[in-house]
């Protein structure tokens, strides 16, 4: 009976995965690549004109909060390495996002640009630039839920980014940190 269940669970998931991958490249063509073994539930959003690239054996298959990934200009692009694990996470580019592999991201904002200008006069303007500036995840990152991470901020290879972590700039290899802002506080052994 366990080994039925376990070939069903696994042809309804290889369903789903694929309904979701062909969805995307009919909407989007190609905007949005697929690498080999990219599982999901369907609870994915794409948006925007740039960008979004899956590695090998990635798994977007989202729990609570579906996975949104949405590009602001078509030079965006968000690209996610193999075997990364994505859990209502929200990648917001205007230039670029990059995930290492092997990271797990739970329901962590990452933001590449203000959006707006932070001062009062230029707020409302619609003709002032936002600044932007891309973000790296190094490989084997841990991003836990309800984290944010901001324009211009490098996570180092290994690192682990606690509940609610507010990152503001870069984060050093082998750490843990949390808080807002995020400071180190814990040194990891690798």
């Amino acid at each position: 009976m366990d080994l039925l269940k376990s070939i069903i669970k696994r042809l309804v998931v290889a369903s789903v995965s694929m309904y979701t991958v062909a969805k995307f490249r009919l909407l989007r063509g190609q905007r949005v690549q697929f690498g080999p073994g990219f599982i999901s539930n369907g609870r994915l959003q794409i948006k925007g004109p740039g960008r979004v690239i899956f590695g090998t054996s990635v798994n977007a298959w989202a729990h609570k909060e579906p996975n949104v990934l949405i590009t602001y200009s078509s030079d965006a692009v968000i690209q996610i390495g193999d075997n990364t694990r994505l859990n209502g996470a929200g990648l917001m580019a205007a230039s670029g996002i990059t995930i290492g592999r092997d990271c797990m991201l739970g329901s962590v904002v990452m933001l590449d640009t203000d959006f707006h200008s932070i001062e009062p006069d230029r707020r409302k303007n619609s003709c002032v630039r936002e600044r932007s500036a891309p973000i790296t995840v190094s490989n084997n990152v841990w991003l836990a839920g309800q984290a944010a991470v901001l324009k211009g901020v490098t996570i180092g290879e290994n690192s682990v980014v606690g509940f609610r972590g507010v990152v503001t700039r870069e984060v050093p290899p082998n750490v843990v940190v949390t808080g807002n802002p995020a400071q180190v506080v814990k040194q990891l052994t690798v």
